[in-house]
């Protein structure tokens, strides 16, 4: 396949990607899914609509928050594929796309990590549960994967910054 063509693809499929994370969002914001978590032992549900409109909102962004970090990912593979579009395969924007990518899932990789704790913090501090969340080891390393496809692109991002530089140095000899 030619890469204009798989780069026309890519394009494509990142933008359904973000069409659906942004339909996925607000079907979370307009829905009544409940929140479940176990506090000493025992499960603690309650749906989103009983909480107060603050609560709401806290709860919300906290359950969201990872979606921009996958937005401004999204954003710099759809930059990437511009860039080789245009022929731009060894630059240091190349490099810092790959960067900010890896740093992007990161982020994500440690929000959704605290996620857990910081919605049961939350909703411990403002009395709603009687306790914090039971934490297991499953919550720490459930998110391994996006730590490790983070930290590959940050060295992609380092290696595509030495070829940028050799290029260039390349170029000036000539």
């Amino acid at each position: 396949m030619k890469m204009a063509n798989m780069i026309s693809i890519l394009h494509v499929l990142i933008g359904a990607t973000a069409f659906a994370s942004l339909a996925e969002t607000v079907y979370v914001f307009h829905s009544d899914l409940p929140i479940a978590l176990q506090i000493n032992g025992e499960v603690w549900i309650q749906k989103v609509s009983e909480f107060s409109i603050s609560d709401r909102g806290v709860v919300f962004s906290l359950v969201e928050l990872s979606e921009a970090a996958w937005f401004w990912t999204l954003y710099n593979m759809w930059c990437l594929a511009g860039l080789y579009r245009r022929g731009q395969y060894f630059t240091p924007q190349n490099s810092q796309c790959f960067l900010r990518i890896g740093y992007a899932l990161i982020v994500m990789a440690v929000l959704d990590t605290l996620l857990v704790p910081a919605l049961s913090g939350y909703l411990y501090y403002r009395g709603i549960t009687e306790g914090l969340v039971d934490m297991d080891i499953a919550l720490i390393v459930s998110e391994l994967d996006l730590m490790t496809a983070g930290l590959f692109f940050l060295l992609i991002g380092a290696i595509m910054d030495k070829a940028s530089n050799m290029q260039e140095e390349a170029e000036m000899t000539i």
